[in-house]
Order: structure tokens, then sequence, then C-alpha cells
């Protein structure tokens, strides 16, 4: 949803088609329609063509438009329809923004909570006001209960320093938290409220904490599904405090299957990694938990929490015929764009077939979005022995980008294909490049100021810059690489379905039936391997059809329950005992002498405008800064017929100047209706000034002073003064405030 003013200003937007690479496409759409709340059609536009494959359009709306939801609608030739909505509301937007800070979980214990509270204009500097914190517990109630269900609350109110903000302790015992101990979960609202002096203006911030039996969770992270015999099992437990935050130097248990394994401590991340030697494992799946190592100097007689927090997790067995295996070290963190990265691998290959080999060969296959992007081999030398490491190496492009899956596999002379995949995450790529610079970053407002904008050469560059307080409206709808490549739908195959038909292969082989066998003395009998991980998985998950003679499949036993394993994984995530997880994964303006000057330009979008790069990819475009005192967040996006599609990163520019007057003003009154008009007039500067605020007399409206009520005051350092006048408007239309 886009949210629009009924201003003055023009509504503008822009319709940009990019094909499946991100390229432009040039297209001449027969028809662009908006319609009103009311469903009828206000404006249209026939027959339009895209300029290097951006339109950019603009309407005005009437001086007193249908509030609610308009539609834009662009039709394609090929009949296909586009729907974008925008909202005209009235409103004023904000001038400050409200964050509050707490820890994320407490225990039920706990008797108190720290809340920390800040507020800050939009052009950085902290505002003067009071805070109120209120901390609520909402109550369930029977639905026949016919008792008053308010939430019991805790609140604390006072002054915000300096620094614009107000930490406080807020008490818990009202809420009595031990009594919903056995609940094993609750939570409480925190609601904070920022009331400016002077205005009166409220600000208003939401949140909740958690309230749960354990203090510290322990969580597994970055853990493989299956184990392969041979090759060491590597994974990572980490601890989190009440507030979510790391827990370094904390010693934790390892358990196998039961077993003590090993102890562990965390670092500075809270993150312990560990690896387990799988050589002697056999069993179809292998429990691992983890535990905080208890305290020895406590005292044996104290009570337990059955409540501590424990990680669970199961491993299972990856079959192999040959007893070959081959593990790709994962990459857990997320890559940057250009980035090299050398990615570990680990192999053990059974010795039989190889005779006098001295080398195999490992290929690799990259895939993203469906299609194949990368191939390539590594030649090993396995002379001494069967079992190690090599790396490949892999550079981030936008081919690899956002998410790409590596698989790597060899061929055992046996016929068995041995292989293994990874999932490679990273920052959304373009190949068109861009770079987007303001020439300061902190300028006075009417002051010019330059951009520098890079890209690739003779490239369509759209440039915005908007107002930082319709972002606190609306976050959600500042343009950015994400929101632009999710547009187009773009996913990678998953298993053989593909337009409604079930692609996948029949089992090619016939089951083995279970006999049990009687050999020296002992009997054997087939083990069902119907859990265990397998190579055709791997391909199956990847889209991939293999044509070969090579083994793929692992064994099916005759009488063996056929379990959809995709239905049935035993990950216990968040586990009733605890938490348990896996995963993947300024400048300063110097004061200078009295300038008397009147600020009357207000714009919600500064800047809207196609330019274009030379041949060296560069443009520079110079600007007239609005007289907003605010943070300006800008961006660009740019098209080229080879390079395709390519965005900036935000960028900011602060309009500051250390002395003004703010109005605070209603979006609209009535005629004959009295209003407070508000003026706040702050000074940044480092010395204490003597002003005078007189509001101009105009036959418009008629004004009452209320306070203070002498017009001249003396405003030191980083003060403010508040004058007050009853004002009651006489006429009809716009109206304009100003003191000389």
């Amino acid at each position: 949803m886009i949210l629009f003013c009924p201003t003055s200003f023009p509504v503008m937007f822009r319709v940009v088609t990019l094909d499946s690479q991100f390229r432009p496409v040039q297209e001449t759409y027969p028809r662009i329609i908006i319609k009103d709340p009311e469903q009828n059609q206000i404006f249209q536009w026939l027959d339009v063509s895209s300029m290097h494959g951006i339109i950019q359009l603009s309407f005005p709306l009437i001086e007193e438009p249908v509030l609610g939801s308009y539609h834009i609608i662009v039709e394609k030739k090929s009949g296909d329809k586009e729907h974008e909505y925008f909202t005209v509301d009235e409103y004023v937007l904000p001038k400050f923004e409200v964050t509050t800070s707490m820890p994320r979980r407490i225990s039920f214990f706990d008797e108190e909570i720290r809340v920390n509270v800040c507020a800050l204009y939009t052009y950085g500097q902290p505002v003067q006001g009071i805070a109120r914190i209120n901390v609520c517990q909402q109550h369930f109630y029977n639905p026949r209960c016919q008792q008053s269900q308010k939430p019991t609350c805790e609140a604390v109110t006072g002054l915000l320093e300096n620094n614009g903000c107000l930490s406080s302790v807020v008490s818990t015992k009202t809420f009595q938290l031990y009594r919903s101990y056995t609940r094993m979960y609750a939570s409480l609202n925190i609601e904070t409220i920022i009331t400016e002096n002077g205005t009166g203006i409220q600000m208003k911030n939401y949140d909740y904490v958690a309230v749960s039996q354990e203090n510290d969770r322990v969580m597994f992270r970055n853990m493989d599904q299956y184990y392969r015999r041979g090759i060491p099992y590597f994974g990572e437990i980490t601890v989190t405090n009440a507030d979510g935050k790391p827990v370094a130097s904390r010693v934790v248990v390892l358990e196998v299957n039961g077993e003590y394994e090993a102890n562990y401590t965390t670092d500075e991340n809270g993150t312990a990694a560990f690896s387990i030697d799988t050589s002697n494992f056999f069993s179809p799946s292998v429990k691992l938990s983890a535990t905080q190592a208890p305290d020895g100097c406590a005292d044996f007689f104290m009570w337990r929490n059955d409540h501590e927090s424990q990680a669970l997790f199961f491993v299972h067995r990856f079959y192999s015929r040959t007893n070959s295996f081959v593990r790709i070290e994962p990459v857990k963190e997320k890559l940057s764009c250009g980035q090299q990265r050398m990615i570990n691998i680990h192999y053990v290959l059974s010795r039989k077939g190889y005779r006098n080999a001295t080398h195999t060969n490992f290929y690799y296959v990259v895939m993203t979005k469906g299609k194949i992007v990368l191939s390539g081999q590594k030649q090993v030398r396995i002379t001494h022995a069967p079992w190690g490491t090599f790396a490949i190496t892999l550079i981030v492009t936008e081919e690899l980008a956002p998410s790409a899956r590596l698989l790597l596999y060899t061929v055992h002379p046996n016929g068995e294909i041995v292989a293994d995949s990874s999932w490679i995450q990273s920052d959304i790529c373009f190949k068109n490049k861009l770079q987007f610079e303001f020439s300061e970053k902190q300028a006075l407002p009417g002051s010019k100021i330059n951009i520098r904008l890079e890209a690739a050469a003779n490239s369509y560059c759209a440039l915005q810059a908007v107002d930082q307080s319709v972002f606190l409206l609306q976050p959600e709808r500042e343009l950015s690489a994400e929101s632009v490549y999710y547009q187009l739908h773009l996913s990678d195959l998953y298993g053989y379905y593909y337009n409604g038909l079930n692609l996948q292969d029949d089992q090619p082989e016939e089951c083995t039936p279970v006999k049990t066998t009687f050999f020296d003395g002992l009997y054997y009998e087939p083990v069902n391997v119907s859990h265990d991980g397998d190579v055709y998985r791997i391909f199956r998950e990847m889209g991939l059809k293999v044509f070969t003679n090579s083994t793929l499949r692992k064994p099916v036993l005759c009488n063996e329950d056929r379990l959809d394993w995709e239905d049935n994984r035993i990950y216990l995530e968040d586990s009733a005992s605890g938490g348990s997880a896996f995963g993947k994964e300024s400048s300063k303006i110097a004061a200078a002498g009295p300038i008397n000057t009147v600020r009357k330009y207000f714009p919600e979008t500064w800047i809207w405008d196609l330019v274009r790069t030379d041949s060296t990819g560069e443009a520079n475009v110079f600007y007239t800064i609005p007289d907003t005192i605010t943070e300006w967040k800008a961006g660009a996006f740019c098209l080229q017929d080879d390079a395709g599609f390519g965005i900036s990163s935000p960028v900011s520019l602060t309009a500051f100047q250390p002395f003004f007057v703010d109005l605070a003003l209603p979006y609209s009154v009535i005629r004959g209706e009295i209003i407070n008009l508000i003026a706040n007039i702050f000074n940044y500067l480092d010395k204490c000034i003597q002003i005078s605020a007189i509001l101009a007399e105009s036959s418009d409206y008629k004004v009452e002073v209320l306070s203070p009520e002498v017009n001249t005051a003396r405003v030191c350092a980083n003060e403010r003064k508040t004058y007050i006048w009853a004002a009651s408007l006489l006429s009809l239309g716009n109206f304009v405030f100003w003191s000389p």
C-alpha cells in the first residue's frame, strides 16, 4: 500500500518492465488506468511506450479527493494486467521516531524488567518531552466469565534526558508471573508513549517480552541432516541469554545417544563448534543432546529446574553401497556480491576398485533459478589415503545470487555415484553496478547539492529522494533490491513435479526379499534403510534428472513400510524441554551570521527524475535542498540493454540548520474553529540568543496570544522556546502562517 496525502503535489508513479534476466523490455501498453475508491475511472493513458524499459507518469488530485484506496491498472498487449494500489488519506507526517529496547525474554521468577526508550527527530537531534512506559499482562478468561477482562498493567513516567532517552526499571511483581509457571510460556506487552514538550504531540511504539521457564537457551545450529560414516560430523552449539544475546565462556555438555561425548566452551559469539568421529556409527539415527554444564559449586540439595534448556537433534544415516562418501562443508555466512569464497570438501572413498589409480576426478555443478550456471572439475590425488579434503573456489556473481545450490560428485569404479549438495546464500546482485552519493552528508536547507551517479555506460536511471518521515509511516514501501528481485517470482527447482505432472522415476530395481541367512554360526538379515539418505534424493531435491547406469538409489526391502520421508522428519525444533534448532542455514554545520530566510517548500518527495549516464557511466546532477529540516532517503535504479537492471544502496542527506522555527499544525480545520497554533523555536547553536516571535497579521484569521505573554525570550544552546496562539480561521482555503 502506498500512502498519499491530497496536497498540491501530483501523484507520480513509474512502470518498469524487465525480463527474467533483469534486462529492460521495450513495450507499448494499450491502456493505463487510474480508478478511485468508488471504482470511477478518473485518468487514462493510451498506447504508452516505455523508454529503455521505464514509463514515468503523474496526475493531479482534485482539491477534495475521495479518500481511500486508488487502483492503477496497466494493460498489456497480451491482455494481461498488472495492478498496484495507493491510499489517499489525510495525515500529518511524524516529526520524530520512537525506539524501544528491552530483554527479549525474562524468567517467571524475574521481578523487574529494564526498558530503554529513545526519541529522535528525523534530522537526528534528541526530542525533549515525557516518556510513559506501560507494561501489561493480558489475561485469558473463559468466554462465559462476566468479570471485567482488563489487562493488569504497571506504568512508569519520566522526563527524557538530554540524549532523548529514558532508561527505567519496571516492577513485574504485580503480575505474579511465578503463578503462570506451569503454563511454560507467557508474554508482557510493552507500550511506550512519547509526548513532545510544547506541542503535546504523541508518538507510540509497541513491543512485547516473552516469559519462559528458562533463562539461557541452548540450541544446535548449522547441523547436517545426515552423518556419513568415516567423515567427521560437524555442528555448532549456541547459548543465548534472556535478551537473545550470545553468552560467552559457557560450558556445554554434548551427549550422543545419551552417552557423554565431550565438554565445549562457547566463544565470544556464544558458539561452540564441535566434531564427532563417525567411524563406528552404524545406527539408522543418532540422537544428539546439549545442555549447560551444572555448576559444581551450587548447593547439592538445591531445587533443580526440570525445564532447564536442552537442545535435541536427530542425525540420520546416509547410504552408500561402497561405503564411500563426500561432504561439502556448508557456507554459514551470507556472501556479498563479488566475494570470492573457498569451499572445503571432505571425502572418504572405498579403495576397492581403484586398483593402482593415483588420482580421481570430482565434478561440480552450480544451479540457481532452475538452471545450471556453472560447472567444473577437480582432480584429487588418492595415492596415500582414500580420504582427505580439498577445496574449490567460487565467486559470487549476479548469476549465483541470491541463492545457489552446489552439487559435487564422483563416480566410484564399482559403479556408484558418490555425491553431496549444499546451499550458498548471498546478497542480491545485479550486473549493472551502481554508486550513488551526495556531495555532502549534511547541508543547509535551500542550499545546492550535487548527486554523483555511476552505472553502466549509457544507462537510463530513475532518481528519487523522499522525506524520512514518509518511511516512518510506511517503512515497507522503501524500494530495495529484494523488493525488485522477488517481483519476478523466480524460484529454484525442487522435486520432480512440473506443471502439475509427477515426473518422478519408477523404482528401477525389484525389492530385496527379507530372508534370514546363516553363516559361520551367525544369523543375518537385511537392514531397513528407508530413513537413510541417498544420492537419488540429492538429485531429486535439485530437480535434476540423471541418465546413468551407475547406482543412485538405496535398496528397498520387500516388506518395509513405504513411509513418505518428506512428511516424517524427526527434527525437534524448540522441543518441550527447551530450545533446539538447526539451520543451513557527520559533519557539523558551522554557525554563520544571522540570515533572514522564509522556509516555504516542504515536499514529501524531493527528487523524482530520469537521467542518463554518459559513455563513461557517470552522471552529475545538481539540486536545491527543500526547506524541510529532516533526513532525506535517496537512491536510484538504472536500466541498460546489455547490463540490465541495477539498484543503489540507500543514501541519506540531513537537511539541518542550527536555528529554526517549527510549526505544529493540524491537517485541516473548520471555518470558525479555534485551534492552538504552536511554534517551537529550536536553538542548536553553541551560545544563547535573544529571540522575538510575532505572528503576522492577516484578514484570513484572528489570533490571541496564549503563552508566553512576552514576545521576546532568551534561548540557550540545545534549548527550545514554545509560543502558543489561539487562532480562529475566518475564510476558506489554504493558509500560510509566518512570523516576521
